[in-house]
């Protein structure tokens, strides 16, 4: 299991610094942010996708990641954005939260984040949510049977997924 020191750790080497381990001031809790692959195109979300043969994987996918993360408003002025993790040590039932971090200038999250296990896994095998501060954008990534897709959805609040999830019934008004 992973615990809170090894998470902190493995954000850290993929060039992600931990603000504040537990960020409970969202509306979109982490459990239902994990619903992004079950979004759609009608909900809007967008993919880019690498085939697992790709030479260029790493490189291609971390650069998607970063166009997403930056066209889309993943961060605040600080470079600052929340990243789904858990559990918290010792907490049970076991589920995901929101952790605020900071991205730092030199940065591998598709590569040294998998390779980690926290963002994903092995290298190369993504398996991650995170959400802007402002909950105005969901990026997330995942493999798939021969590849891997980098997400990102704006408005995660109005995706229907995310809101069975979040057990509310109905369009948002």
């Amino acid at each position: 299991m992973i615990d809170k020191a090894s998470t902190v750790d493995s954000l850290y080497a993929a060039g992600i610094e931990v603000m504040d381990y537990v960020w409970n001031g969202t509306t979109v809790p982490a459990a239902a942010a994990w619903m992004l692959s079950a979004c759609s195109i009608a909900d809007g979300r967008v993919d880019f996708e690498v085939m697992f043969d790709d030479p260029r994987i790493i490189e291609k996918a971390n650069a998607a990641w970063f166009d997403f993360a930056t066209s889309g408003g993943l961060f605040n002025e600080n470079r600052e954005f929340l990243v789904s993790v858990g559990p918290v040590d010792g907490e049970n039932p076991v589920r995901p939260h929101w952790a605020r971090v900071r991205l730092n200038e030199c940065w591998d999250v598709m590569g040294v984040g998998t390779e980690c296990g926290v963002l994903g896994g092995p290298r190369g095998r993504p398996g991650f949510v995170m959400m802007s501060l402002d909950e105005r954008v969901l990026i997330g990534a995942t493999t798939w049977d021969g590849f891997m897709s980098v997400m990102r959805l704006l408005s995660p609040i109005d995706a229907e997924p995310i809101r069975r999830a979040m057990n509310i019934a109905g369009p948002r008004a």
